[in-house]
């Protein structure tokens, strides 16, 4: 039984609001878990487009611990998806009850009592909660699982049992010295019995020194000697951070080597769409996902032409940007310029309309001055000939 999703509320986050607005940043959802045999809360933040581009499908980053990392991972992924850096995704936060348990592959009674669960909350998350997650938000199949200290320990955990459930693993100074180097042991010994592994991984340290330094020298040298074919990794130490300040450096980090090669360089805009197109078909290959050529790429190939004065090259784009995302305010707000430019008055009228109502029907930041400029646009269309103020 999944009971009602409710609101989080969080202010100084995200779009700007009226004064005493609360600004929410996602909501949460209850499932109850009859493999773990009890209730259990994840937290979801959506992408911007989301609530308007209807059709459209999106990776997801399972987080585990999300009452501590939820809200800087949204933020995160939120910020770089803006700056083109990854694509937009969904983020699940999964609250963590006891830890120990769940992320424990197995008992330690001589260090930690109560370990040796992960195989069960393994298995709450391939059989209920991933699927509850699919059912009630649109995602396309493409998963992250990100862990921090033991939960980074899950993530090793699920990568040498179960590598398919997630494409990208994210293992965050993980807790590494668990039951005699387990984890570490245990990756060695499926790495060597694999021959090609469709799958990333990320690990990072702290400030280690010691024996956790040389645990995790170790398992990089295990990744170095032993990596299949298909696997990609990438390993980062940040000598300046703290076991707990970590998490947040190294989560940004992860997403960005994930996603390596994605950023679409203002410099690369004058080499036209059919580099963007091998740019992006690039990338796909190395991420091992399909990655179309972003909104806002194709936006900004519009506008590169109408600079050049190719005004029906423009058109072209930005009617391509239409038809990919026929719920967009911006690509019909851009098409209203590419038929000004060209004196197509009614046609820029039209599609200039048509902006500032969807703003008006998704409620977007920048809807009065979307109507604002399909009533000029309207009356320019009357007057005909003139360029629009």
């Amino acid at each position: 039984m999944v009971h009602p999703a409710i609101a989080v509320l969080v202010l100084g986050f995200g779009a700007a609001a009226g004064a005493g607005d609360p600004v929410v940043i996602g909501e949460t959802r209850r499932i109850h878990s009859a493999v773990l045999n009890e209730d259990r809360v994840y937290r979801v933040s959506l992408p911007e487009s989301y609530g308007w581009a209807k059709d459209r499908r999106y990776p997801v980053l399972f987080l585990l611990d999300g009452q501590t990392h939820f809200v800087h991972a949204a933020g995160s992924v939120g910020y770089l998806a803006q700056q083109g850096d990854i694509p937009e995704m969904i983020v699940v936060g999964i609250d963590s009850t006891v830890r120990v348990r769940d992320f424990t592959q197995t008992d330690w009674p001589s260090h930690w009592i109560g370990g040796g669960g992960a195989g069960h909350f393994k298995r709450f998350l391939s059989t209920e909660l991933i699927p509850d997650v699919d059912k009630h938000y649109r995602t396309d199949g493409f998963r992250v699982l990100s862990g921090h200290s033991a939960g980074g320990q899950f993530a090793l955990y699920t990568l040498t049992s179960d590598p398919s459930l997630f494409r990208a693993y994210f293992a965050i100074s993980a807790s590494l010295d668990w039951d005699d180097n387990l984890p570490q042991r245990s990756l060695e010994q499926s790495l060597k019995a694999t021959r090609e592994l469709n799958a990333f991984l990320y690990v990072a340290r702290c400030d280690d020194s010691g024996r956790p330094l040389a645990d995790y020298d170790k398992l990089v040298a295990t990744l170095k000697a032993y990596s299949p074919q298909g696997f990609r990794w990438f390993e980062r130490p940040y000598p300046d951070e703290t076991h707990g300040s970590v998490a947040l450096l190294a989560q940004i980090d992860a997403l960005r080597q994930l996603y390596s090669g994605y950023r679409f360089h203002p410099d690369m805009v004058e080499k036209g769409l059919p580099f963007a197109e091998q740019h992006f078909r690039d990338v796909s290959k190395k991420v091992g996902w399909p990655l179309a050529v972003p909104e806002g790429v194709i936006n900004e190939l519009g506008y590169e032409a109408l600079s050049r004065k190719k005004t029906e090259d423009a058109i072209s784009l930005f009617k391509r940007n239409v038809e990919a995302n026929p719920n967009s305010a911006n690509a019909h707000d851009s098409l209203a310029d590419g038929y000004a430019k060209a004196g197509m008055w009614k046609d820029a009228a039209g599609a200039s309309d048509r902006a500032a109502a969807l703003a008006v029907e998704f409620d977007l930041p920048n809807r009065s001055e979307l109507i604002a400029r399909a009533r000029k646009m309207k009356e320019q269309s009357g007057r005909g000939s003139e360029k629009p103020e």
